[in-house]
């Protein structure tokens, strides 16, 4: 079994971050180690009177202890932190135990930073990303780490979007997922860029016009997993949108408000057996 260490933020009321990733990866049979970031009571998309606590310092508890002992683990998965200082203690648990590194790096959305950070995150995030084997950013997040202009949706094209592809190779990972490319009517998803190979692929879904909140990290527990058994990674970007779509509209059938997150339980099963499927298909070869 592929053993993971996710650092994300743990949140009680919306089914984002930690919450969603637990179940998705334990779906695609990962043992998943929390590192609990940031502890919030809701999401802080819609809701009100949040409760947060920032777990800087139960974080340097958990690294020291991390750091002492000799236990057997495969890649760090990472996404939402409060501060630099936090991003900072992962980078040195990752570098000390030598442990690869799959990089969301969760800071804006629709061109703006999100509240509470600021160009000195921005940097740290930077040099975060050249010790990744992998990232995933969106679209705002992608300008940020490059310090090129955000694209607007619908005002870009494929060689736009590779040459954006490129920039973030250069900051060091080999692979780079980027994720809201939207280029034709009615169609969103990924563009996949590949250093080795210098090749870029598309992988489109149906597009919504509502916001899901938690969908990035549905898309990032999935092909992180992916990533870490070494799977075609291109079959494991279909799993993941077409489990995706079958979530998204699950959600929107449910009926209640978006912001109290997706409906992806009654799609479990359906990922367990594609991913395992995938599986199964590696160890024939």
């Amino acid at each position: 079994m592929t053993t993971l260490i996710v650092a994300n933020d743990l949140v009680g009321l919306g089914k984002v971050a930690l919450t969603s990733s637990l179940p998705i990866m334990s779906s695609c049979q990962i043992e998943v180690l929390p590192l609990p970031t940031v502890l919030l009571s809701s999401h802080t998309g819609e809701f009100e009177h949040i409760y947060l606590r920032d777990l800087k310092e139960d974080m340097k508890g958990f690294c020291q202890q991390w750091e002492r002992l000799d236990f057997k683990v495969d890649g760090l998965v990472s996404g939402y932190f409060k501060s630099r200082e936090e991003l900072d203690l992962v980078a040195q648990l990752a570098e000390e135990k030598q442990i690869p590194l799959f990089v969301d790096p969760i800071m804006g959305d629709n061109g703006q930073l999100y509240q509470g950070f600021d160009k000195t995150y921005v940097e740290a995030m930077r040099n975060f990303c050249q010790q990744a084997d992998v990232i995933i950013p969106n679209m705002t997040e992608a300008s940020l780490l490059t310090g090129s202009p955000y694209l607007e949706r619908d005002n870009y094209d494929k060689a736009t979007i590779e040459k954006l592809l490129r920039d973030l190779g250069k900051l060091g990972p080999k692979k780079v997922f980027l994720t809201g490319v939207s280029l034709e009517e009615g169609k969103i998803g990924l563009a996949y860029f590949d250093k080795e190979t210098n090749r870029t692929i598309y992988r489109m879904q149906k597009r919504y016009r509502n916001h899901f909140y938690g969908s990035g990290d549905l898309l990032t527990a999935i092909l992180s997993s992916g990533y870490f058994y070494n799977l075609d990674l291109l079959k494991v970007c279909d799993l993941a949108l077409d489990v995706m779509d079958r979530v998204l509209s699950s959600t929107l059938s449910d009926g209640r408000p978006l912001k109290y997150g997706l409906c992806y339980e009654p799609h479990i099963g359906y990922l367990f057996s594609g991913f395992n499927a995938l599986l199964e298909e590696k160890n024939e070869k």
